[in-house]
């Protein structure tokens, strides 16, 4: 190490590249595939989801959520279910305490939830909490946060401003590795009283309650599932057939939800298992490539040690002490990475956070299985590293050795020259993966979305009473600055009712359709800049406008089988939840409501304030700090214990564009790094060759080659090198980038010419730093060269 200090610290850095890369790979994947592992009985716990499948097309859709009778069927009619659990997230309320109002994460559950789930309790009892209107199960943050510290249990807190609820029991604060997430959890007789509730059985269209099961021990869980596939159709077939559908239930196992589910999450969030074998197969090859290079690093330094091997060998050194020396040398240098990588790791958390959308910490890496795998990795690592080397260099022949009859060059060539292209595959693949991730999201930032989203600043009033949204759209509407002001229940981005089954009057067996439910105001096309095609937006003189007025998107007008905006005028649409029906009056062009990740659905827009809490208010862009201002003084003088919260739509807009943004950061760090570790083997193999053909130069310098030659000479065979990698790269990449845009409904392929440029910039990159080794070896001393001894 202290002789060649260059490759020693190249061969180190490199192996901790690798390692940062293992390191950061554990933590993800142990972290991932850990959710809802704590579940004492998670083997027999499923989620009931609904699947609805389109009588016409067969499309199916996925829904975490159901009717209400289901989970009583489920548990009445079917003895291998031992407990459901009933949950629902709305009516969400807000927690009032002295001058703080809170949001929690809230839901509503069954006295059943701490039956089947197993959160950990602290004091009270959660089951008899659960049993009773008006009591709760709060975490321990969220009772000190109430409470301010002292003991809740058994006092009353205050939900939207009035309701009392008492705490019956307090739980620990969910694990940050469960798909269900909560600090607030109401009794669902609470939920009943709110909504004034009579009867679950009459509520089959009410698709939006959650709910698990818990299955008997020894259950045969794939025949009950046949068994109770079927509830929806056995007991309102009909009905689901007028709505041109058929419904099933879907059983997903608790853990399958985080990473595998097609139906969502209420109650928390949801990972990606192709997220996740993304992370771990460039993780994987980052470390591959770091093993590549300690291969080639520790070949090239063979050129320096074949001599001191013969020696060895000659005073009675066995060939396994030879190899034990060499690996307990491949370990202690991956020992050194190890600890660099350690480093690195926690000075590069938080943009590694920032990549996977986590918050892991320093203390992540200190948990006992991250450490078991960590010392797995530095034996792996060391054995894989150093078992070619150490295979190569014990076996050396010390008679040719000693006699200078042997040449380094030649042994094991070809496996280096596959080594080099394999890296160079690697990092041009990802390369090119960048430029396809780079160049879709270029095209959905830059895309022209049919309405405005720039100088709109949205409004959230759902805490406000109805009857005071208007006239706070008409105060605003005074404020210098303000051009325009509406109301909604739904905003580019943020839809409104999704799924509203429609039929166009007198043939609802025969054109069922689902759209989206608007509910707006007058001023919602000018507002937001929707281009009006036929027919007129509405009119709030018009009587007729308020009571039974429809607008379309050009999409539903399609889906209810007219030709054209045109026709669709003075249509009438009916609903079997009145939401949306009445009369067509106009038809807007087709806007991206949802990004272009998903298709344009149809859209059916209807007066409605009382539905309405979005208020979207477009500005002025120079008096922005002014218009801030005089919100949020009129805030404070109004709604006073009301939060006043808004943004942008331009930038809440790009949030449907997250992962993209992770995916093309990550890219490029993986791509950039890659791309330094294979540049880094690249230079041990250089150095190697030029070593170990230092006569052939001098010699072709004696004879009167010139520089150029000699660069030449060393450099050709490099550059084909990469041009193979990069030719066998541009295919597969490709392939993958095409297979990956097939998630987007709209989307923008590279061109040949910018998948060349990257190609291009991976030979320039090449030549100039092979060019450089061998432009030095070119210019050295050539008596030097010549010289054995």
């Amino acid at each position: 190490m202290i002789k060649r200090k260059a490759f020693s610290v190249i061969n180190i850095l490199s192996l901790a590249l690798g390692l940062t890369g293992g390191i950061f790979m554990l933590v993800y994947a142990l972290d991932e595939f850990s959710y809802d592992k704590f579940h004492q009985n998670g083997d027999r716990i499923y989620r009931v989801n609904t699947v609805f499948k389109d009588a016409k097309s067969g499309d199916e859709s996925y829904n975490s959520t159901n009717g209400w009778p289901v989970g009583k069927i489920l548990e009445s009619d079917f003895p291998e279910v031992e407990n459901v659990v009933y949950t629902i997230t709305w009516p969400r309320l807000d927690v009032k305490t002295g001058e703080e109002t809170i949001s929690p994460r809230m839901a509503y559950v069954t006295e059943s939830f701490f039956d089947v789930f197993s959160f950990e309790q602290i004091k009270g009892s959660p089951s008899s909490a659960l049993s009773q209107p008006y009591q709760a199960v709060i975490t321990e943050n969220m009772e000190r946060r109430i409470f301010k510290g002292q003991d809740g249990l058994g006092k009353e807190f205050f939900l939207a401003d009035t309701m009392a609820v008492k705490v019956g029991a307090v739980v620990k604060d969910a694990p940050e590795n469960s798909h269900i997430q909560f600090e607030v959890l109401l009794s669902q007789s609470t939920f009943e009283r709110l909504i004034e509730l009579e009867d679950y059985m009459t509520g089959w269209g009410n698709i939006n309650m959650t709910n698990y099961l818990m299955l008997r021990e020894g259950t045969d869980a794939e025949a009950f599932k046949v068994k109770a596939k079927s509830v929806y159709m056995d007991h309102v077939g009909d009905m689901m057939r007028s709505w041109g559908a058929e419904a099933f239930l879907k059983f997903e196992p608790m853990k399958d939800i985080y990473l595998r589910s097609e139906a969502g999450n209420a109650l928390g969030t949801l990972g990606s298992i192709d997220r996740v074998y993304m992370v771990l197969g460039i993780c994987l090859f980052t470390i591959l490539l770091a093993c590549i290079n300690f291969i080639n690093l520790s070949t090239a330094r063979s050129v320096d040690r074949f001599k001191e091997v013969g020696l060895r060998k000659v005073v009675g050194s066995t060939r396994m002490a030879l190899i034990i020396q060499f690996m307990t040398e491949a370990f202690v240098l991956t020992l050194l990475g190890l600890l660099i990588a350690v480093f690195l790791a926690s000075m590069m958390m938080p943009l590694f956070n920032e990549l996977v959308n986590k918050t892991y910490i320093l203390d992540s890496l200190w948990k006992p299985e991250i450490i078991l795998g960590i010392l797995a990795l530095l034996i792996l690592i060391s054995l894989f590293a150093g078992y070619y080397p150490s295979l190569y260099l014990s076996g050396l022949q010390p008679v040719k050795i000693l006699k200078g009859k042997f040449n380094p060059g030649g042994a094991g060539l070809n496996l280096r020259k596959a080594l080099v292209i394999f890296q160079f595959f690697i990092s041009v693949s990802l390369a090119l993966g960048t430029l396809v991730v780079l160049n879709q999201l270029d095209f959905m930032q830059q895309k022209e979305l049919g309405f405005a989203k720039d100088e709109i600043l949205v409004i959230n009033a759902s805490k406000l009473q109805k009857n005071r949204i208007e006239s706070l759209k008409n105060e605003l509407g005074n404020i210098s600055g303000i051009q325009s002001v509406t109301y909604s229940n739904g905003i580019p981005g943020r839809p409104g009712w999704i799924g509203q089954i429609a039929y166009p009057d007198g043939r609802e067996a025969e054109n069922p359709v689902s759209v989206e439910y608007l509910a707006v105001d007058e001023d919602y096309l000018n507002t937001l800049n929707l281009d009006l095609v036929a027919g007129r937006f509405f009119d709030p003189e018009r009587e007729t406008d308020r009571i039974e007025g429809l607008v379309l998107n050009e999409r539903a007008v399609r889906q209810f089988g007219w030709e054209s905006p045109e026709e669709a005028l003075g249509q009438k649409i009916v609903s079997p939840s009145t939401t949306p029906q009445g009369t067509v009056i106009g038809v807007v062009r087709n806007y991206h409501q949802l990004g272009l990740q998903q298709s344009i659905h149809g859209i059916a827009m209807d007066w409605a304030p009382d539905y309405s809490y979005w208020l979207s208010v477009r500005f002025e862009p120079s008096q922005t700090t002014a218009i801030l201002d005089n919100l949020n003084q009129k805030w404070i003088t109004d709604f006073a214990g009301i939060d006043l919260k808004y943004f942008f739509l331009n930038e809440d807009f790009e949030r449907l564009y997250q992962a993209e943004v992770r995916m093309a950061k990550m890219f490029r760090l993986f791509a950039g790094l890659t791309l330094l570790i294979s540049l880094i083997g690249l230079l041990g193999l250089v150095s190697f060759m030029i070593a170990s053909r230092a006569k052939e130069m001098s010699i072709r310098r004696v004879l009167g080659a010139g520089v150029p030659q000699i660069v030449y000479s060393l450099s050709k065979e490099f550059m084909l090198l990469v041009m193979i990698a990069s030719v066998l790269a541009a295919p597969a990449a490709w392939y993958f980038g095409k297979e990956w845009l097939q998630n987007f409904a709209y989307r923008s392929e590279p061109t040949p010419i910018s998948m060349a440029a990257v190609v291009f910039g991976a030979l320039l990159v090449t030549f100039l730093m092979v060019g450089l080794q061998s432009l030095m070896a070119a210019y050295k001393n050539t008596v030097k060269g010549l010289r054995s001894e």
